[in-house]
């Protein structure tokens, strides 16, 4: 594993792979299929949105998909793309059908990511792709194991952090103070194959359960680098 300077290294830069796709020349694994599901796990500020938004124009079989939620919805949202808006009785009964990989609540509302959503785009052979918690990657891995691709994404260091953070929100919250506090403390460890996550979004994980880490210092660059990854596994698993 790289020192902790890597982290500062312009991006493009990968911290870590898995052993399944550091190469093309390795021979087909049979465990491993087609199309890939991926997701993308990484702390606030890191640009997910950004990357998965440019990442669609590189490879046009991605598509996007929403997760349910019980919240009202809001003016700019639209049912069906933001989320897909349901009632509590809606949201019991896709959990007792099994039919939610994970469910978790925020300010009293329920969040669900549908099985069968990601079931009917893999069978049109379109590639999945979210943002997700490391809970949700586990899910996915779970009941995917042979399509499932884990992207983690870290921030280059703790000014850019802080800057993109203060960007969102000029006074930065005191959850936003606190969200800060923990990535940073984070950022210090990723030298370290071992260390676990503390961050919300990735906590109880490791570089290690992630398939692929990038550092995103620059959007393009490292949007590119993770598109042509992806380019290279499907090739690899075809």
């Amino acid at each position: 594993m790289p020192n902790t300077k890597s982290m500062l290294k312009p991006t493009g830069n990968i911290l870590t792979q898995s052993p399944q796709s550091k190469s093309k020349a390795m021979p087909n694994n049979p465990n491993l299929k087609l199309p890939l599901l991926i997701t993308v796990t990484g702390p606030s500020g890191t640009g997910k949105d950004s990357v998965i938004n440019i990442l669609m124009n590189h490879l046009p079989t991605l598509r996007r998909y929403p997760s349910c939620t019980t919240r009202k919805i809001r003016a700019h949202e639209k049912d069906g793309e933001d989320y897909f808006f349901v009632t509590e009785q809606q949201f019991e009964e896709f959990w007792q059908q099994d039919d939610l990989l994970e469910r978790s609540n925020h300010y009293n509302n329920h969040y669900g990511i549908r099985r069968s959503v990601i079931q009917s785009l893999l069978k049109q052979n379109l590639m999945p792709i979210k943002d997700m918690t490391f809970s949700g990657t586990q899910a996915c891995k779970k009941a995917w194991p042979a399509n499932t691709f884990r992207i983690a994404l870290l921030p280059p260091s703790r000014e850019r952090l802080f800057q993109r953070l203060t960007k969102r929100d000029p006074n930065l919250s005191e959850e936003g103070k606190a969200r800060f506090k923990l990535i940073a403390e984070d950022l210090d460890h990723t030298h370290n194959p071992h260390y676990v996550f503390t961050n919300p979004d990735m906590k109880g994980s490791t570089l290690a359960d992630y398939d692929a880490v990038f550092v995103n210092d620059d959007l393009e660059v490292t949007t590119y680098a993770i598109a042509k990854l992806l380019k290279e596994e499907q090739q690899r698993r075809s």
